[in-house]
């Protein structure tokens, strides 16, 4: 048996913070000067590198609908269509996650440094979006020829156009992944689009392995890193600290980038089932109501190989588990907390126009 484990950092408190949206009086972010050459927490458990002999995201476009990405930071350079300002900063903190190159000298990169990015916004100024909105950013992502399509924004607030955004997407193999749920405290919801039977909804795990939100009865797919993320943003190469079911769902997006990277004839339904039957287990092996089928696994994605026939499970290249929970230092307990105080301001901006966007969940695996 093979268990990944590896020295874990996490984003140090001091990285300025990026919240999915802005509150009204506040300005568009400013750029990071912060510089760190520890590997972040997500990429010390996940270890996405291993794949990369595989594939890299290369040949594989991946749209970021939200509220843009600015494509000033070298990790990004070249790999960016419709690339423009990014008030809020989310958009490009996604993008980053999905496909940022390795910094010199080690520390943060993208899961898929191969891949190109198409941005696509559909949030205003602020970073808040509506279902029309978000299928309109749908429709031109699969016109704009994406193979995978991370929504990196939310409503609370189905519509007829978005369910129908979403299907056409599906029907021309696009594979859509997008944040599970939104809200804050007690009042998480399901999310749109994520809430449709056709995409692929994504929950976000912290470094213990628990679920960033409690909502039972929302649709959950599979889980993925995305508490105290370090990662770029708007305007120059410096870090910032982030976080949400969006940043988990981008974890997800580049991981299917690696696989369609190396396996360029899966369909989208292949793709999405892949994604999912290769994810470390929940405890116990049965999918769990708050982890789906379970945390993402960037290198069995790849390297697993499916038989033909259906109803049998994927031959996997060895026995692979979770990687053992992080006990949490001082400064990653103040990461932590420095994110969700930053997640927490952006959802009280949300709510104020009914799309909410806090974390909260709490879930402990089995030891």
């Amino acid at each position: 048996m093979s268990a990944l484990s590896a020295p874990v950092a996490v984003a140090a408190p001091e990285l300025p913070a990026i919240s999915p949206v802005l509150r009204s009086h506040q300005e568009c972010r400013t750029g990071s000067t912060v510089e760190l050459n520890e590997k972040p927490w997500a990429q010390a458990q996940l270890r996405p590198e291993r794949a990369w002999p595989h594939g890299n995201g290369a040949g594989v476009t991946v749209a970021v609908v939200g509220s843009g990405v600015d494509a000033t930071s070298p990790a990004l350079a070249g790999r960016v269509t419709g690339a423009g300002p990014d008030c809020v900063g989310y958009g490009t903190f996604v993008a980053g996650i999905i496909a940022a190159a390795p910094r010199p000298g080690g520390g943060f990169s993208g899961v898929a440094p191969g891949a190109r990015i198409l941005a696509v916004q559909a949030t205003d100024q602020q970073g808040n979006a509506t279902a029309d909105s978000l299928a309109g950013g749908i429709r031109q992502a699969v016109a704009g020829g994406a193979r995978i399509i991370s929504v990196a924004a939310e409503t609370a607030a189905p519509s007829d156009s978005l369910a129908a955004a979403v299907r056409e997407a599906a029907a021309a193999g696009v594979v859509v992944v997008a944040p599970a749920s939104t809200g804050t405290g007690e009042e998480v919801v399901p999310a749109f689009p994520a809430a449709y039977p056709e995409v692929l909804s994504v929950a976000a795990i912290d470094p213990k392995g628990a679920p960033a939100l409690v909502a039972p009865g929302i649709k959950v797919d599979m889980a993925a890193p995305g508490v105290a993320m370090t990662g770029i943003g708007p305007r120059g190469n410096g870090l910032f600290i982030s976080g949400g079911d969006a940043v988990a769902a981008a974890q997800v997006s580049g991981t299917a980038a690696l696989a369609l990277s190396y396996r360029p004839n899966l369909t989208g339904a292949d793709l999405a089932r892949r994604l999912r039957d290769t994810a470390y287990p929940p405890p116990g092996g049965a999918p769990h109501p708050l982890l789906g089928s379970g945390v993402v696994d960037p290198t069995t994605a790849v390297t697993a190989e499916f038989p033909t026939a259906e109803g049998k499970p994927p031959t996997i290249p060895a026995a692979v588990h979770m990687p053992p929970p992080v006990n949490p230092t001082p400064d990653i307990t103040a990461a932590i907390v420095a994110t969700a105080a930053a997640l927490v301001i952006g959802a009280a901006a949300a709510l104020a126009v009914i799309i909410p966007r806090g974390r909260k969940r709490r879930w402990r695996p089995a030891p």
